[in-house]
């Protein structure tokens, strides 16, 4: 359990957790100072839970903002702020490499644009504050034709439903997807794969620019299906971040207009995603102070604190969730074995996914090694 900030005179005030949500609100520019004064062990576990939910360079300009008596010492500042740095030179780099990807793929045959990270950074007031992460980017054309250019490149390759990994470049992670996602109920996943399909160009064609260099990148009505997808394929595989949660807070707090909003609340309904955007956008409530107007849906309170207790255990990828033993290969029957296990901790709450989830990977190891061995 997280311990509890303290008042100059020792009285307990405010869960750890709670300071860090403050923290962040702050570098959001939500708000201005923290409710107490944290002390320096207290400060080490607010640095501890950044790592954790991959939002160092967001706390550290929540700190920046911060009235001098609540600032922690030049000593326990420094680590933040080398990481801060750290993270500034990554985005530099990455958005150069996500332009120079994008530009060779083209070059090759494929339309393209970049999922996720750098393109969604530029929604944020500072992007270089941004933690990022790979580079993953969809491909237009035939999956197995994509499939097919990569192995001429890494024979071994082991490509899955979406996407297959790239290594093209030590020290560069590239994911080519053909598909931006999936469901595990086949007729969702149908309708999943249209909507995808009949978005593809408009998101190839969207261009935005960084200092660095321009990218296709997809339209904040893409990404407000695909994003909110993204975070319920991660509460299933892997764990959910708060940097996506996050991610979404930018996107979903940008205006819609009502026809937007119309189509926006189609899709998640044809999607049978309205349940998990409640859950969601009691998170974005509770921790980020999301306002009622920027919320297509009514706020799920009860299944939302469920979202935000697997959030808090789990950090980002899951990488901190000791609940599972999913072993190291990602694709061993040992891992599909525990995720099934996990998944079945969701059964009351995503029925139509959690019961599709095995028939799902038993018929996908087949279409793998199909795809694997040649």
């Amino acid at each position: 359990m997280p311990k509890n900030a303290q008042t100059e005179n020792g009285a307990t005030a405010v869960p750890v957790t709670e300071l860090f949500f403050a923290l962040i609100r702050c570098g959001i520019g939500k708000e201005r100072q923290l409710p107490v004064t944290p002390s320096t062990d207290e400060w080490k576990e607010l640095f501890d839970i950044a790592k954790k939910q991959t939002l160092v360079g967001i706390a550290f300009a929540g700190i920046e903002q911060l009235p001098p008596a609540q600032r922690p010492s030049k000593e326990i500042l420094l680590p933040w702020y080398q990481l801060a740095q750290t993270i500034r030179k990554t985005n530099s780099r990455m958005n150069k490499s996500a332009s120079l990807v994008s530009q060779k793929f083209k070059s090759e045959g494929f339309n393209n644009c970049i999922l996720k990270g750098q393109g969604i950074a530029q929604l944020y007031p500072d992007p270089t504050l941004r933690t990022p992460g790979d580079i993953d980017i969809w491909l237009g054309g035939d999956c197995d034709r994509i499939i097919d250019y990569v192995k001429k490149y890494f024979p071994a390759c082991t490509p899955t439903y979406h996407h297959v990994d790239f290594p093209v470049s030590p020290g560069l992670e590239i994911e080519i997807h053909y598909r931006p996602s999936w469901m595990y109920s086949r007729t969702i996943n149908t309708k999943l794969q249209k909507f995808f399909t009949d978005k593809a160009a408009e998101q190839f064609e969207n261009t935005i620019s960084t200092p660095e260099g321009t990218f296709p990148a997809p339209t904040l009505a893409f990404n407000r299906v695909y994003i909110l997808l993204h975070i319920y394929r991660h509460l299933f595989f892997e764990g959910i971040g708060l940097r996506q949660i996050l991610d979404y807070y930018y996107i979903i707090s940008r205006e819609m207009n009502e026809t937007e909003r119309a189509e926006f609340l189609s899709v998640l309904q044809s999607l049978r995603l309205n349940k998990f955007a409640g859950a969601l956008m009691h998170v974005l409530q509770r921790i980020f102070a999301l306002d009622d107007a920027h919320m297509p849906v009514t706020p799920n309170k009860k299944l939302g604190e469920f979202l935000l207790h697997e959030i808090m255990i789990a950090g980002n990828f899951g990488k901190h969730d000791h609940r599972y033993r999913f072993g190291e290969h990602k694709y061993s029957l040992k891992r599909a074995t525990e995720t099934i296990r996990h998944n079945y901790t969701l059964l009351t709450r995503f029925p139509s996914e959690t019961l599709w989830s095995p028939y799902f990977k038993a018929w996908h190891y087949f279409w793998r090694k199909k795809r694997t061995i040649k």
